[in-house]
Order: structure tokens, then sequence, then C-alpha cells
């Protein structure tokens, strides 16, 4: 048989092994979503567990708010920074009114009955408050801030009633989860039509302090009631507070420079005072942007303690890109581990009892940021999971959230969009259904 001859035979060797229905190469299958996340460690037994109820309506007839605020200046307007921060209201009548105090404009979403609206308020927006006119009947609303931490503090204006409207017990959920990530638990982007779109988009110019004109923007495609976190406590019929800062590592983060120039000179301190504030610090706080106003957990009430946590974070501390030429400069695993670790054991003392799911994120794979990037990843949750069962901790877990790539395509800065946000909220339901046996529901 001449070389040409072999080199045709194998040819059609290789060509039928292809398309063979035993042999079948799925050039996807490699972004394919672990079911569960790959959730370390065994299942409960459901036969012998008895979960938490669902709730439902109960307790007086008053607003409910959910997440960290400040009561301290206006308890009757608690003021907040932190996205995904809510308050949600029953009633039975035809009119509600709420709003919100703010010095620049913030994004915030509305449900009712289930149907969701964007409202913009805040700053020169001409009216501070929003009344909605409805059917007559039992409704419940639910207004989230999408607007990031970064853009300002504001106060809820609480829920008041028309004429003839009467408020009702709110939903109470005994079930609560706490995100603790970074933009991709936000929702960054994640209603972008591409990588390419922008994430915020101009309303209005103002003059800084230095007389020259600068916009006022608005994250008009930042969505954080359709991101994974929010739509997993949905249909897990969880609470969800959601603690999540854009750019933040655990012991570095994206970008730490002085804003304007390409690194802070020799010596000098960045103007941003949290340039280097990273996600492990954040979690000390009451308000983001308030290093002074630390989170008092001793004063938690039962019902503010969460059953579950969820740590979406290393994205930034791989990416970190100080000089900003668009290439990360490196990780220093070691340091990156024994940070990680050290905020996991940390969050252990504050939730003695949680459910701690350590999440590979779905933005780092073996090519970006770094060359391995997604393996190292990996394989550090994986080791802290063990370490800490070792030592005889079992209720933390390692899982792993869908590799993105662009087979789902892309956000805004190539952040995850809504499909990949679906795929991750299916993955966190079968991961803490898989440890707590809560019982579900399809409503999103």
């Amino acid at each position: 048989m001449s070389l040409g001859t072999v080199r045709t035979a194998a040819s059609l060797f290789l060509l039928t092994a292809l398309l063979s229905p035993a042999c079948v190469v799925r050039l996807s299958d490699r972004n394919a979503p672990l079911e569960n996340g790959g959730v370390s460690g065994p299942s409960a037994d459901c036969s012998t567990v008895q979960p938490l109820p669902a709730g439902g309506p109960s307790g007086p007839a008053a607003t409910r708010f959910v997440g960290r605020y400040d009561l301290t200046k206006d308890a009757t307007k608690p003021r907040f920074d932190w996205s995904g921060n809510y308050m949600t209201a029953r009633f039975e009548g035809t009119e509600v009114t709420w709003g919100v105090e703010a010095g620049i404009e913030m994004v915030f979403e509305q449900i009712i009955d289930g149907k969701q609206e964007q409202i913009v308020l805040g700053g020169e927006i001409a009216s501070k408050t929003v009344t909605r006119k409805l059917p007559a009947g039992t409704h419940e609303i639910t207004v989230m801030r999408s607007s990031e931490a970064l853009y300002s503090d504001c106060s809820f204006i609480p829920f008041t009633f028309g004429a003839g409207t009467t408020q009702l017990p709110p939903t109470v959920h005994p079930r609560r989860i706490e995100y603790i990530g970074d933009s991709i638990t936000c929702g960054y982007g994640d209603e972008g039509p591409n990588a390419t779109c922008p994430y915020d988009i101009p309303i209005r110019q103002v003059k800084n302090d230095k007389g020259q004109l600068e916009d006022v923007k608005i994250p008009e495609t930042q969505n954080i009631y359709l991101a994974y976190g929010s739509l997993a406590a949905r249909r897990l019929q969880a609470d969800a507070v959601t603690l999540c800062f854009s750019g933040k590592g655990v012991y570095q983060n994206y970008r730490e420079a002085c804003p304007g120039e390409a690194k802070c000179p020799e010596g000098s301190k960045p103007t941003d005072p949290d340039a280097k504030t990273t996600i492990p610090q954040y979690y000390l706080r009451q308000l983001a942007t308030e290093s002074a106003a630390q989170y008092d957990f001793a004063k938690e009430s039962p019902a503010d303690r969460p059953q579950v946590v969820l740590i979406n974070v290393g994205t930034n501390d791989f990416a970190r890109d100080l000089d900003q030429n668009s290439v990360a400069d490196g990780i220093d695993l070691g340091k990156f581990r024994s940070s990680y670790k050290e905020f996991v054991q940390f969050v252990r003392t504050k939730r003695p009892e949680a459910e701690i799911f350590l999440a590979v994120p779905p933005m780092v794979t073996d090519k970006f940021p770094l060359d391995n990037a997604r393996t190292d990843l990996r394989n550090v949750l994986r080791s802290i999971a063990q370490d800490l069962n070792s030592a005889g901790d079992k209720k933390v877990y390692s899982m792993e959230l869908v590799e993105m790539g662009v087979r789902y395509g892309l956000g805004c800065d190539y952040h995850p969009n809504l499909e990949v946000h679906r795929i991750m909220a299916d993955q966190v339901v079968g991961a803490i259904r898989s440890k707590t046996c809560w019982s579900t529901t399809e409503a999103q």
C-alpha cells in the first residue's frame, strides 16, 4: 500500500468515525453547564430532612425591606447603596405610590403582580415619586435598585396607598440567601445585545469642581432583578440579600489606578479612597461606600440570617490590569488562595449554620484572563472546600458556574447576558436544593 493510499484510508476512517452516531464530536460540549454546577459533597437525604417552608403572607400589614440599610438619619426613609436592595408590600385597592431621594439619577426595577418596569428616579428627574393606578383587587409590589453602589447612596420613600386602598400583610420568606460577588452578581450589562454595547448611557451633563462638563450616566443595560441570584431566589421562594461591587476581587481588584492616569505616581494615593478596597472589606460595611459604618452582625434578627451563602468572586483577581493596557497583570495563586480561604472562614464565624457555596465564575476560561485561569481557580476553590471539610466543616462546597464563552451570546463589556444568567440560576437552584431540599416554583 502506497503512502498516498494509507493517507486516504486514514482520512476515510477518521471521517467515518466522526460521522458515526457513537462517535459524534460536539465542539460545544466543553462549555456545557454542569448539572447543579457540579457541586461537591453528597446530596442531602430529602426523606429525612425537614426543609424550611416557602412562606407566604403573614405578620402585620407593613412594608418589608430586604438588604442592608442605614436608619440612623431617618428611620422612615431607609438609606442604602447596595444594588439588589428592595422593598415589597401587598395591598387591596387601586393605587400605590413610592419614591426615592437621591442626588443623581438611578435605575430601579418596579414589579407589580409579576409585571416588571424599569424606572429612573433621582437627580434632575422632575418627580421623586411614582404612582400607579391599578384595577381593583389584591396586588403585590416590589421595588429593587439596579444601579450599583458606586453611583451613590439613596433613600426609599416607602409605599403609600390611595383612598380606599388597604395595606395587607406582606409575603414573608423564612428562606434567605446571601450573595457575595462582583459585577456578574450585580447583573452588569445583562440586558445588552452584544459585547460592545454601552453598559451605561449619558442622560445629561453637569459641571465638575473644575468647571468642566461631565456626563451623568445611568446603567441602562443592568438589571439585577434578572440576574442569576435574583432568579434563583425567586424560584426557591427565598429572600435574596445581594452584596456586590463591580471590579473588586478577593485580594486585588481589576484596576486600582488614579482616574485619568495610567497609574498612580510613586508614593501617591489613589483619588478613590476605595480603589484598593476588596470584597472581604466591603462585606463588613452597612453601606458599601461608607467605610466608617460597619455592619453589626450581632444585631441581626433570626429572620435576617441566611441559611445559604453563595460566593462568586475571583474574576477581578485574575483579570487585574493595573497599567490599563488591557492585558491581565498576573496573579499570585498563593495569596489568592490564602485570602479566599480566610474570607470563607470569616463568613463562617458570622454564618455558623449556613450552607456555603464557592462558585467558579462564568467569565473565567483557560484562555481568559490568563492561560489556565479556569483550571487554577477551580483547583483553588476545590482545595479550600476540601480543607475545610477535612477540618470538620462539612457545609462548604465548591461548584462551577457555566463557562459562558461565546456560544450563548454576550452582554455588554463581555459580561453574561440574560441567557447565561438563566443557566447560572438553574445551576444555583440545583446546587442549593441538593443540600437543603427546598421546594421550588417556576415563577420568575
